[in-house]
């Protein structure tokens, strides 16, 4: 293997047609998987955010067609439980959302089919590959993720002298993948460094989130008027340069475990996953003409939107209000995962019952 970017390796890694690991494993789950979302976790998850799209439907004005987008849907727990729900709350709804899958894995695709054939649906759903997205019309509604932001491949780069060099993955005399330093594939790649980072020692490292920017791009061609709704775990600026991110965010999940050197595991066996940098997505959707709408973490999202009165609640039995408080603990999915809602061609001044307390500082 000539030496490769780190940003190539982790592609490669994750995507590659033949032994990626999300076309060749995609393990989510609890018993035989290498990690778990919150769907997976509690059907609380989607029956609180469908609440977030009856109040988007509401603001886009009831629109014949209301597509319902889900990028990285995993095993397609989260779409058909928001399917489910909008069926139970809002029949009207329902009986006009176009469900769309933005997929990259067969692996899924064949699980998200059978996830969805256990529903009645009025309209079938459509999935869509990555890349797939141009010449298609427009759509109104909303394009949501949950978990997929983070998965995007990433330069890294580390801080050297007065400059940074970018770390690259190459093989060894034994053919063991290795890091090695050099210059910067992209001189571009320092635009938007934070002024802190400047001030931190000698090996400070930190990701380049360059694929989010290209993908939010897409699907901001492909969505006409409407919302973007991302969840996942993520740094604030101030947490992406504290000195805890000293050696980055960049992590390897195995059953559950963390891997924490990704180059010493089998390339494709493995989960890689980073924080997501909001400021960068809230700066992109900017720089697009989109509107941040709010800005919250998951804790007070979700309270926001009502699970504390499902807490009190005695139809629920005590594991599945332990699987809720796990969805808003702050030592557990509370703080750590961050809830971002973006708005296009919208004119929409009034508030949302899920940001509805005090914005988290970009």
């Amino acid at each position: 293997m000539q030496r490769m970017t780190f940003r190539d390796y982790m592609a490669r890694a994750l995507s590659d047609p033949t032994g990626g690991y999300y076309t060749r494993n995609a393990r989510i789950g609890f018993s035989r998987g290498d990690f778990y979302t919150a769907p997976e976790l509690s059907p609380a998850f989607a029956l609180l955010l469908s609440r977030q799209i009856v109040e988007i439907d509401a603001v886009l004005g009831h629109p014949e067609q209301f597509y319902l987008m889900e990028t990285g849907p995993g095993n397609g727990t989260l779409m058909r439980d928001l399917l489910v729900s909008l069926r139970l709350s809002a029949p009207q709804l329902a009986r006009r959302v176009r469900p769309i899958l933005y997929e990259i894995s067969p692996v899924l695709v064949k699980k998200q089919k059978e996830k969805l054939s256990s529903i009645p649906l009025d309209h079938p759903p459509e999935w869509i590959r990555p890349g797939e997205l141009s010449g298609r019309d427009p759509i109104d509604g909303v394009i949501l993720g949950n978990e997929f932001l983070d998965a995007l491949p990433v330069h890294r780069l580390r801080r050297k002298g007065d400059s940074f060099s970018e770390i690259y993955i190459e093989k060894d005399g034994s053919g063991k993948d290795i890091e090695v330093e050099g210059e910067l594939s992209t001189p571009s790649l320092t635009e938007g460094v934070h002024s802190t980072a400047w001030d931190y020692p000698e090996g400070f490292e930190w990701e380049v989130q360059a694929d989010l920017c290209t993908v939010v791009e897409d699907l901001y061609r492909f969505l006409g008027n409407g919302f973007m709704l991302w969840i996942d775990y993520g740094d604030t600026a101030r947490e992406r340069f504290s000195p805890k991110r000293e050696k980055g965010s960049l992590m390897g999940y195995r059953k559950h475990a963390l891997v924490e050197d990704v180059t010493q595991a089998d390339p494709g066996s493995i989960d890689m996953t980073v924080h997501v940098d909001f400021p960068l997505l809230a700066r992109k959707a900017t720089m697009l003409g989109m509107r941040l709408e709010g800005f919250s973490d998951q804790m007070h999202y979700l309270m926001n939107l009502g699970i504390e009165e499902w807490l009190g609640d005695e139809q629920f039995s005590p594991e599945e209000k332990a699987a809720m408080v796990t969805l808003i603990h702050p030592l557990r999915m509370g703080e750590a995962f961050k809830v971002m809602l973006l708005s296009k061609g919208i004119d929409h001044r009034g508030g949302w019952k899920g940001f509805s307390r005090e914005p988290l500082p970009l």
